[in-house]
């Protein structure tokens, strides 16, 4: 289904104390529903903020922001958000961390099995019991992107989750998140710094630039999954990708 997000014109100003700073101009681009895009670019060019302003964590100067063609604004099921740690709660087990943005709304016997195949899925069903402390960074982000999971939301929005976890764990997690969008085909915008992360996960790349943060290039990645880093298709468009992510 074409045009399933759509982003139209989204800019945003910031006051400070010394002036205003134009964060986003003039950002465009539709998202397919199923599809899996990655954001790229320097610190500065403003996809935190964007994807804040998709969540409606953030408010737009400007601009809107469509999804099945009904214009959103605050915060809404339909969006779940996995940020750069996990925040889970560390009063609660696992198993309830995962379940409390739909316990209640749920009766218990479906709650226990949404929670029951969510941690099947990320690997973590001999945790349900675990507190937040018991585990390991990798663990503790994929038990966020289960939580997120729970609500059953339309589009994932992920903010650098696998950014302050070593090269072995992220790339772990970047194979489990992949296994999980093949599962299930869960619209995802993915903001990343990192070119091979972005080049082995995205369908799409879209780069920006700073000053203020704008779209320099999207590009369309053609190789079927899993990807090789070592082939040299995939090393010519990490060198073209590198290539835009500085010239700025």
């Amino acid at each position: 289904m074409a045009n399933f997000l759509e982003i139209q014109g989204i800019t945003k100003h910031f006051n400070l104390s010394n002036g205003q700073v134009e964060a986003l101009e003039d950002i465009h681009f539709d998202v397919t529903k199923g599809e899996l895009i990655c954001l790229i670019g320097t610190s500065g060019c403003g996809k935190t903020t964007l994807l804040r302003i998709i969540a409606g964590l953030e408010r737009q100067t400007s601009g809107r922001i469509l999804l099945e063609g009904i214009a959103i604004g605050a915060t809404g099921r339909e969006r779940g958000m996995i940020f750069q740690e996990a925040r889970l709660f560390p009063w609660l087990t696992l198993e309830d961390n995962i379940g409390f943005g739909i316990k209640g709304r749920v009766d218990k016997k479906l709650l226990r099995t949404i929670v029951r195949g969510l941690l099947e899925m990320v690997g973590l069903s001999d945790f349900a019991k675990a507190t937040p402390n018991q585990l390991s960074g990798g663990m503790a982000q994929r038990a966020a992107i289960a939580r997120a999971l729970a609500a059953d939301p339309q589009v994932l929005l992920l903010d650098e989750p696998f950014a302050a976890l070593d090269v072995q764990t992220r790339t772990k997690l970047q194979t489990d998140l992949l296994k999980i969008w093949q599962s299930t085909r869960k619209t995802c915008i993915h903001v990343t710094h990192d070119i091979d992360e972005a080049l082995i996960l995205g369908q799409r790349i879209i780069v920006m630039h700073p000053s203020p943060g704008r779209i320099h290039e999207i590009i369309s990645v053609p190789f079927p999954y899993p990807r090789c880093s070592d082939e040299p298709d995939f090393i010519a468009l990490k060198k073209k990708l590198r290539d835009l992510f500085i010239s700025v």
